[in-house]
Formats: structure tokens, C-alpha cells, sequence
């Protein structure tokens, strides 16, 4: 994504090595495109049973 969009994502220094994702919001902001962002960063970190509750996406 830093890649492809650099205007709008980038790697935060200190955590972007772990896997951080770093999201402009000075600009006009699709918030249901950083809502789905957050969910799947969710589902990648949650233990497997908290994910579940969340239902089949």
C-alpha cells in the first residue's frame, strides 16, 4: 500500500518495521475504506476466537 499510494500511506517511523500501516487523514478521507482497513488489521492480530465472534465477513 506505501507503495502503491505514497500520498496517502506510509510506514510510522519506529513502528512501521513491525507491521504498522500509517494513514493520511489531512485530505479527504473514504472512512468506510479505513473502517475495512481496521477491521481486517483486526482479524489479522485477534486470537482466533474474538475474530469469530465477529461473523463471516
Amino acid at each position: 500500500m506505501t507503495a502503491a499510494e505514497p500520498e496517502r500511506f506510509f510506514r510510522p517511523p519506529y513502528v512501521g518495521g513491525r507491521g504498522w500501516l500509517g494513514v493520511r487523514l489531512d485530505g479527504e478521507v473514504d472512512w468506510a475504506e479505513i473502517a475495512e482497513l481496521c477491521a481486517d488489521a483486526y482479524r489479522v492480530v485477534a486470537p482466533g476466537f474474538l475474530v469469530a465472534r465477529l461473523g463471516v465477513r
